[in-house]
């Protein structure tokens, strides 16, 4: 992908992202059915971490580098004067993917603890909720710490992807700052040896991505199979009506999270390790995660009927209505 290319669509995915993330905090804040609960926080943090993370997709226009042995996360130097406020930018902007990641499994613990009726939503109460809230910025900062302590830039990095920026990229070693593992590195005899300080790097990253993709569909699983149990019990068809919706919202909000981030970065961090490094792999990357904030406030968006309907009567299909008063347990589940 060339660079004016990968820029247009890092810029454009900004834009949408921008848009539809806040539209989702206005609805949020203005057409939410009165019994949401906890969850409005929940989901205006949310949408809130995704805005910040497109605003520094925007700032960085980071440049996601998978060639032979290495992978490599790209920025060009914007404080000329002072090159390290970039290379923090960019190892604390990686962090947003440890809190991205993170997020959706709080995500999914509420949403089986509102489907269990069983009380549970009192440890997303008070202070327990502010608890729950500092699992993702934790899991961020350590995912920008090990990129900070393990993924740091060397010489040998920059002769091994120097020709190649130059003559696909138009960059200069000396423009940029990065972070990456070169996997295999060349000895002053020839020989070839693993770079097993990076190595660890990527196993923290890959830790936090597998412990959350876990999380993910074990919570996943159980959700699901909770609402089918609710459509076996519901004697109404809004109440058939509702789980079936739940149902295709969690589906969707599984596939976003799954397939935009924790599969693209997985394949982006360990295909270098197989020497199966290619630039197709870290475009496919570079285009997944700029699409992940445009995507992820869909669900919500066109799941719960306030939010829809209030789309649908801004954008003139439907007309006036009354609000669509939503049970605690409906909502809260979704």
């Amino acid at each position: 992908m060339k660079l004016a290319i990968k820029n247009v669509i890092q810029n454009v995915c900004f834009s949408f992202a921008f848009i539809t993330n806040c539209l989702l905090i206005l609805l949020i804040i203005t057409k939410s059915p009165p019994k949401l609960g906890t969850y409005k926080y929940l989901m205006i943090f949310f949408s809130s971490v995704s805005l910040g993370y497109s605003f520094l997709e925007y700032f960085m226009n980071p440049l996601l580098l998978s060639f032979g042995d290495c992978f490599q996360v790209i920025s060009k130097i914007r404080f000329t004067s002072y090159p390290w406020i970039d290379g923090y930018f960019l190892d604390w902007g990686c962090g947003f993917c440890g809190i991205i990641m993170s997020m959706f499994v709080v995500h999914f613990v509420f949403r089986f603890f509102a489907l269990q009726r069983r009380g549970n939503l009192k440890y997303f109460e008070g202070w327990y909720f502010l608890c729950w809230l500092a699992i993702p910025i934790c899991l961020g900062i350590l995912w920008a710490a090990a990129v900070q302590t393990f993924l740091h830039g060397d010489s040998e990095s920059s002769e091994y992807m120097r020709e190649t920026l130059l003559e696909n990229y138009n960059l200069n070693i000396s423009d940029i700052v990065y972070v990456g593992v070169l996997y295999h590195k060349k000895l002053a005899d020839g020989t070839t040896i693993l770079n097993y300080h990076g190595i660890q790097g990527v196993c923290i990253l890959g830790a936090i991505m597998n412990i959350c993709f876990i999380l993910i569909i074990y919570f996943g699983v159980l959700t699901y199979q909770r609402i089918k149990q609710l459509i076996m019990e519901g004697r109404s068809e809004y109440t058939r009506k509702l789980q079936k919706q739940l149902y295709q919202a969690l589906v969707i909000q599984t596939i976003i999270p799954v397939f935009f981030m924790i599969v693209p970065l997985t394949i982006y961090f360990f295909s270098p390790l197989f020497h199966l490094g290619h630039p197709i792999i870290g475009d496919l990357a570079t285009f997944s995660c700029a699409m992940y904030p445009v995507l992820d406030p869909l669900p919500v968006m066109f799941v719960i009927d306030n939010y829809r309907l209030a789309i649908l009567e801004g954008i003139g299909c439907i007309k006036r209505q009354g609000e669509v008063n939503v049970n605690v347990t409906s909502t809260s589940a979704i």
